[in-house]
């Protein structure tokens, strides 16, 4: 009888568990380049770059632990599935915009969307990671709580990210990146850079020579320069050494703080690190 019990148990309890989960798929038709607005509350966002002309979103919903079995959860799920989040004015496209806030309450939304490459991106997650990749762009990213990833983007990127990492990668345009709580990487950048953390290290790869201004509050920066070209150098670390190539000196030089051209000079690259080394390649 107690055997019975269990196994009763155990499958209303797996039963409950999946009426909890739900999704809904959109697939929009666009021409010419999209504007997409995307946000979402909890679950994060992934973008892909997809087929010209259509605009396709695949959104998994999930009931967030402690949530379980109450307040018309199910209920306002299935609203999600029937009605879903996603607006469109010709190339205009907003996902993710519930009429009311408590119709999420306790629902985690994930989305995943493909675009065509011709689009520009604003994405916002108060809870969950946030990915770009392959757009032309311009993207800007916000998550509260999560890391952001944005790969292979032509025009200018901006992030920011309270708790996580920012990871960018192979821009044509200019980067702007804050993180509260977390590291900054940004790699194969061809414009001008600007970045800041208050807790986590910085990492820069720029391809072409253009400004850059890096501030780190707690850890250190590591910039690796556009190949053969020319910088104005401004270095300084309360809390570590700096290293750089060869230069000219220009004003006092200390293990803490230079000034200096590199070749005929050129961008200015400054950097301030409260704590942490300098180190430019």
């Amino acid at each position: 009888m107690y055997a019975t019990s269990l196994i009763f148990l155990s499958f209303a309890l797996a039963s409950g568990l999946a009426a909890q989960e739900g999704s809904f798929d959109k697939t929009l038709v666009v021409s010419g380049p999209v504007n997409l607005d995307i946000k979402t509350a909890s679950g994060g966002i992934t973008v892909t770059q997809g087929l010209a002309g259509s605009v396709q979103i695949h959104a998994i919903l999930r009931a967030e632990h402690g949530w379980f079995g109450s307040d018309h959860l199910e209920e306002r799920m299935k609203e999600l599935e029937r009605h879903p989040p996603v607006e469109q004015n010709g190339n205009h496209v907003r996902v993710g915009y519930v009429q009311g806030r408590d119709l999420l309450r306790g629902i985690s939304m994930r989305l995943e969307i493909r675009t065509p490459s011709d689009s520009q991106i604003q994405a916002r997650a108060e809870s969950g990671a946030i990915r770009v990749d392959g757009v032309r762009g311009p993207v800007e990213c916000k998550t509260e709580s999560g890391g952001i990833e944005i790969h292979d983007v032509v025009a200018d990127v901006r992030a920011a990210a309270e708790s996580g990492g920012v990871h960018i990668r192979n821009i044509k345009g200019s980067v702007s990146a804050r993180a509260e709580s977390g590291g900054i990487e940004a790699m194969e950048v061809a414009g001008r850079i600007d970045v800041e953390t208050q807790s986590g290290s910085i990492r820069l790869d720029q391809t072409s020579a253009a400004p850059i201004n890096a501030r780190a509050a707690s850890g250190g920066v590591t910039v690796k320069l556009a190949p053969a070209s020319g910088y104005d150098i401004s270095a300084e670390t309360a809390s570590g050494r700096i290293s750089v190539p060869a230069m000219i000196v220009q004003g006092a030089y200390s293990p803490h703080h230079i000034d200096g051209k590199i070749g005929n000079g050129g961008p200015l690259v400054r950097i301030r690190a409260a704590s942490g080394s300098v180190r430019i390649d």
